[in-house]
């Protein structure tokens, strides 16, 4: 099963589902994006299947060419991308407020152990 890549303001954006507290999550607008060392997505979605920040989580900092920002990091239960799926995985949660409206961002710490295949050719992921 392969998942469809789609192409907007010349980046690649592909659905993801995430499952966390016993829910799962469908987003839209994930970039997927082999430079960015780790998965990040926005604090305000997640809060829908009770991920929620604590005095007890650790922050880090995710620096691009956007800057830098503070994120957290949290361990969910499932990531997956049509077929790729990855259990458990630790996911980081942050603002993400960007010129772009993007829901999140899939990186190398899931696309490598997924063994993820991009096929720019015909616009898809397995």
């Amino acid at each position: 099963m392969m998942a469809s890549i789609t192409i907007r303001n010349g980046l690649p954006f592909i659905s993801v589902l995430l499952y966390a507290n016993n829910q799962q999550l469908q987003l839209e607008n994930v970039l997927l994006d082999t430079g960015a060392a780790a998965s990040v997505f926005r604090t305000d979605d997640l809060v829908t299947i009770g991920i929620i920040p604590t005095q007890a989580d650790r922050i880090r900092f995710m620096t691009g060419i956007g800057g830098r920002e503070a994120v957290i990091e949290k361990q969910i239960e499932q990531i997956a991308i049509a077929n790729l799926v990855i259990s458990p995985f630790t996911i980081q949660i942050g603002a993400l407020d960007y010129e772009l409206a993007i829901n999140g961002i899939v990186g190398m710490d899931f696309l490598l152990p997924a063994a993820a295949t991009i096929d720019l050719r015909n616009l898809t992921i397995t």
